[in-house]
């Protein structure tokens, strides 16, 4: 057993299993893995990484499943499948994850394509865990929601430690107390009545984190200039989409910057920040077409050709609409269990505040957001009230 100082948590008890783990080469990558992907072009400390967020989430777990009626090995599995659930992230976190899924139709919750090989899966029949039900945990198709579900470790965990390396305190909300109102219902994790305003708490930290962090718009524009680049690079065949699990940021940066020229240039803009320019950045109730229909290739060949810009300096970027699981979780109220949404106004004004709170962007070099945002402005039919603070 080792103790290990968290600049969140405090001392983490790390058992000899668990050591095991860590010490696999597939663990450690993570070290190489940047939790907010390109945050610290905003926020310079935002340097964590996927492995310190995995400790993390390992230790909320374990203080979920303390409260659980359940035996040890149980247990240990769900602390296991805690500390293995960002197993298969890829370089720069989730800056590269629609890329994967555009390739492969795999996200970072497929763990097994990691797990299955090499050194860690060796570990893990060693420790004698079984992969499938580990992999369920995961994926959130086990009956315990602790490591994915609704409100669940991993939130938690990266709510707070993202806060604290960004400086951004809005993420800053009473984790433990939030853990001392979970109850079990069987194997499900509930809230109890009196941690109903833990909760929210939980729930108004998430929607200021996105919209003053992680939907920032230069962490967006970094993004997808980011995927820009890797995609020219796997087209280009000069990075196969399976080999990105092996990869780190670092690793995947010297790929790009020895590769084709957009890639090239794209990494090195990045990396000495010259990114590209708002040409458009309006609130998605401005826009007068149907951006489930828009196909952001299609839009950016589009925009380019009318603005007489070349393609590779168009960016556009149609948010996605998030689920919103969180505001699903049950809470456990004179017996029954009710949703989150059901129970709490705030919830409920929070979940239209962040639909609300999407943009649409389109991106370029800073010589030609003039002409990009008149095209782009005409092809998405932006409300006039916006055209007129837009020029």
């Amino acid at each position: 057993m080792k103790l290990v100082q968290d600049s969140v948590h405090g001392l983490l008890r790390l058992d000899d299993w668990m050591l095991k783990i860590i010490d696999t080469p597939e663990f450690q990558r993570l070290r190489r893995i940047t939790q907010i992907g390109f945050a610290n072009l905003v926020f310079p400390g935002a340097n964590h990484t996927r492995f310190e967020h995995s400790l993390g989430v390992m230790e909320v777990a374990r203080r979920i499943v303390s409260r659980m009626d359940a035996d040890e090995d149980e247990k240990m599995e769900l602390v296991a499948s805690a500390l293995l659930h960002d197993i298969a992230h890829l370089p720069f976190s989730h800056c590269s994850e629609s890329v994967i899924e555009r390739y492969l139709g795999v996200n970072h919750e497929n763990a097994e394509i990691v797990l299955k090989r090499g050194e860690i899966k060796e570990v893990l029949n060693e420790l004698g865990f079984n992969l499938n039900r580990i992999l369920r945990h995961i994926k959130g198709k086990s009956e315990c929601n602790v490591v994915k579900g609704d409100i669940d470790a991993d939130r938690i965990d990266y709510l707070i430690r993202d806060a604290h390396y960004t400086g951004v305190s809005h993420g800053v909300f009473d984790a433990q107390r939030l853990i001392n109102k979970i109850v079990f219902v069987g194997k499900k994790m509930v809230i109890d009545s009196g941690g109903l305003r833990s909760a929210e708490s939980l729930l108004i930290s998430r929607f200021l984190m996105y919209t003053t962090v992680y939907h920032h718009h230069v962490c967006r524009i970094a993004r997808k200039m980011f995927e820009k680049a890797l995609e020219s690079c796997i087209d280009g065949g000069f990075i196969k989409p399976m080999e990105l699990f092996k990869m780190d940021d670092c690793s995947t940066l010297n790929t790009l910057l020895n590769s084709n020229e957009l890639s090239r240039e794209m990494a090195e803009r990045l990396l000495n920040r010259k990114l590209f320019k708002r040409a458009l950045y309006v609130d998605v109730d401005s826009v007068g077409v149907n951006l489930n229909r828009i196909d952001e290739r299609i839009a950016e060949m589009e925009i380019a050709e009318g603005a007489n810009v070349d393609v590779r300096y168009v960016i556009v970027d149609v948010p996605k609409v998030r689920e919103g699981e969180e505001f699903r979780a049950q809470v456990l109220i004179n017996g029954d269990l009710k949703r989150l949404d059901e129970v709490s106004d705030l919830v409920k004004a929070l979940k239209d505040a962040e639909r609300r709170s999407l943009k649409l962007g389109v991106y370029t070099l800073k010589d030609y957001v003039e002409r990009v945002r008149k095209v782009a402005t005409r092809y998405f039919n932006v409300d006039k009230t916006y055209q007129r603070k837009l020029f």
